[in-house]
């Protein structure tokens, strides 16, 4: 298997590759043909907390550290909770709880954002998924309808937002589907089964493979990346890596949903499209070569 070194720095294999499909060559390519090497924030945002990883992209995909930057959940539920007896029981009125739990979504929104904006200088690109807010309400609601009734959804939307347009400012910004990020092993890519019925960890029924759940995500979101950007073209072990895993993405896409959904215990993957979706990034998937 050819290594990254073996390839010309001018990229003139990427141009040979890309030129024989009628396609420039991507930008995130053309960089790993320049430096060998690749640095990636991956972004997953969920209802209750958001995870960053820092990831090196070598010979192999490398997790350099996880960050989670959590809700105040606690808080927000009793926040939630306060009913019209607020001034007798506790000596404030509703409306005041209320602007106290706007401000703790909003200090969730700034430490989020901050820490994303401090790993995006040394990043080569800022992964993030194109995600829709309501869908994570209908997740929560899958597994807790009583904090999906309680959480506001508006701080996620403004995460993803101002994520987005400070990467796009920087001209870094990637966004990828988040289809099957949180189910397919890194490992093998096998369809991973909730540990122990815990809903936070994975583990793979084929290499034993576990880890957390959104862990599972930011790495599968950073390979979803390389695959648009046409790094499973190349002729080293990241690229037949990256052609295994989009075999096993293209072989879940093709499954019926409600199957789908029944075999992975009901667990919200009732949102995931009936047949490959089109587009570019699902040629980018499911596309011609490698």
């Amino acid at each position: 298997m050819t290594s990254i070194r073996s390839i010309d720095t001018n990229g003139s294999v990427g141009s040979r590759l890309f030129g024989g499909l009628g396609r420039e060559l991507p930008p995130l390519l053309e960089k790993y043909l320049r430096k060998g090497r690749l640095r990636l924030v991956t972004v997953d945002v969920n209802v209750e907390d958001v995870t960053i990883a820092e990831i090196e992209v070598l010979q192999l995909i490398h997790v350099i550290r996880y960050y989670r930057v959590r809700r105040n959940t606690g808080k927000l539920l009793f926040v939630r909770r306060v009913n019209r007896r607020s001034m007798r029981l506790h000596g404030r009125p509703a409306s005041s709880w209320l602007r106290y739990a706007k401000n703790l979504d909003n200090e969730w929104v700034d430490r989020s954002v901050g820490l994303v904006k401090k790993l995006v200088q040394s990043a080569d690109a800022v992964v993030i998924e194109d995600l829709d807010s309501r869908q994570l309400k209908l997740k929560l609601k899958s597994r807790d309808p009583e904090k999906a009734l309680l959480f506001s959804s508006w701080p996620v939307a403004k995460i993803v937002r101002r994520i987005t347009a400070m990467a796009r400012k920087a001209g870094k910004l990637l966004t990828v589907p988040p289809h099957y990020s949180s189910r397919l092993c890194p490992k093998c890519n096998s369809i991973m089964k909730h540990e122990n019925g815990r809903w936070d960890r994975l583990r793979c029924g084929k290499c034993g493979f576990a880890d957390d759940r959104d862990h599972v995500a930011v790495r599968n979101l950073a390979r979803t990346a390389l695959l648009l950007n046409g790094l499973h073209y190349l002729p080293t072990i990241l690229g037949s890596q990256l052609r295994d895993y989009r075999r096993a993405l293209k072989d879940a896409l093709a499954q019926d949903p409600e199957s789908r959904a029944r075999h992975l215990e009901g667990k919200g993957e009732t949102t995931l499209p009936k047949y490959p979706p089109s587009g570019a990034w699902a040629r980018g998937y499911l596309g011609e070569g490698g």
